[in-house]
Formats: C-alpha cells, sequence, structure tokens
C-alpha cells in the first residue's frame, strides 16, 4: 500500500507534465518522419525530372543534328568533311540546284556559302556552261544534307574552290546563313570581299 499510495500520489501531481512530455514526444517523432519522407520524396523527383530532362535534352540534340542522308549513295555517305569524290554533273535548274549522278543515283544539290537571291541575270547559264556535263570534285561540311539538299563544295581543279570562284566573280552573294566555322567560310568570305572592293558583277551594279 506505501508504494502504490506513493505512486498513486506522483502520478496525480505529475499527470499533466507526463502527458505533455508524451504529447511533445509524439510530434517530434511526427515531425522527423514527415521531414525525412518528404525531403527523399523531393530528392528522388529532382533525380527523375533531371534524368527526364537530359532525355528530352539528347533526344532534342539528336533531332536538330539528324539529317536524312539516305538521298546519298554509300560512297558519298562515308566521305569524312572535307574529303572528296567524283561524280557528274548533269544539269543545274533555274534556282541553282545542281543535279548530280553518283553511280546509278541523282542527286539535287545546293553550293555552300552561295545566295542566288541576288544572282546576275546570266548567272545560273554560266554555271551550267562551267559544269554541266562534266565530272566535278565535290566534298562536305559536317552537315551533308539540309532540308532534303547535299550541301556541296565543288572543286573545278585540284585547288579552286568553284564556290568561292563565283562569288569573286560577283556571280553570286554570300550566303548570311552560312557559319563562320564551316570549312571553307574563309575563302568564300574572302572572295566576296575582293568583288565587293572591285566591284565586280552584282557590286557594280
Amino acid at each position: 500500500m506505501y508504494y502504490s499510495n506513493k505512486f498513486g500520489f506522483y502520478l496525480k501531481q505529475y499527470s499533466t507534465q507526463i502527458i505533455v512530455g508524451i504529447v511533445c514526444l509524439v510530434i517530434i517523432a511526427s515531425g522527423l518522419f514527415l521531414y525525412f519522407k518528404i525531403n527523399n520524396n523531393t530528392q528522388t523527383s529532382t533525380v527523375v525530372s533531371g534524368s527526364v530532362e537530359n532525355t528530352n535534352e539528347a533526344t532534342n540534340n539528336e533531332v536538330n543534328v539528324t539529317e536524312d542522308e539516305t538521298i546519298l549513295p554509300d560512297e558519298l555517305k562515308a566521305l569524312e568533311p572535307g574529303q572528296k569524290a567524283t561524280v557528274k554533273v548533269a544539269t543545274i535548274d533555274e534556282e541553282g540546284v545542281l543535279v548530280l549522278i553518283s553511280g546509278d543515283k541523282r542527286i539535287n544539290a545546293k553550293m555552300i556559302g552561295t545566295d542566288f537571291s541576288k544572282e546576275l541575270p546570266d548567272t545560273v547559264y554560266s554555271i551550267d556552261e562551267d559544269l554541266s556535263g562534266k565530272y566535278i570534285d565535290i566534298s562536305f561540311d559536317e552537315t551533308k544534307v539540309s532540308n532534303g539538299y547535299a550541301m556541296i563544295y565543288i572543286y573545278s581543279d585540284e585547288t579552286t574552290l568553284y564556290n568561292a570562284q563565283i562569288l569573286k566573280e560577283g556571280k553570286l552573294v554570300l550566303d548570311s546563313n552560312i557559319s563562320k566555322k564551316a570549312l571553307e567560310y574563309n575563302k568564300l568570305a574572302e572572295s566576296q570581299a575582293y568583288a565587293k572592293q572591285t566591284l565586280a558583277g552584282v557590286w557594280g551594279q
């Protein structure tokens, strides 16, 4: 009875403090549980989100850089940037699209760095006279195909870049969209600068 009464005495005296203490412990434990759970979910969401973003970025990059090279025969697909191959020129149309023959394939191509929107009246005729029916050497830049056209550098002989030659003569102007990282950019830009300085072709009109 002595201990029971003593226990009852302390229980009666400190019951409020004991209950408050238990409630506080429960609240703290619940808070810690929720904190760690939320924090863990946030980290998981961040990782998943980052993975999705990276996947999307990779997919977008692939879309941006991938071009349909099925218009090219295998021997042209295999060329490295700047590496040359010989093809035959069938003809050129009024918009400056060259029709090339390689093996048994006919390929629509455009000359890198050239803009036909400000051509001389006889430019297409002149290019046709220079190239049609002839075998020429061509090479590609980093991008071989754009919008369904093979994008090419033409070499009328071993050292002469035909794209630069017609710019130097002022028969065409430099394509404003050409990248300064293009393999032959300097030659093309210098050729146009010379045409401007000498008022050749379109620059003397």
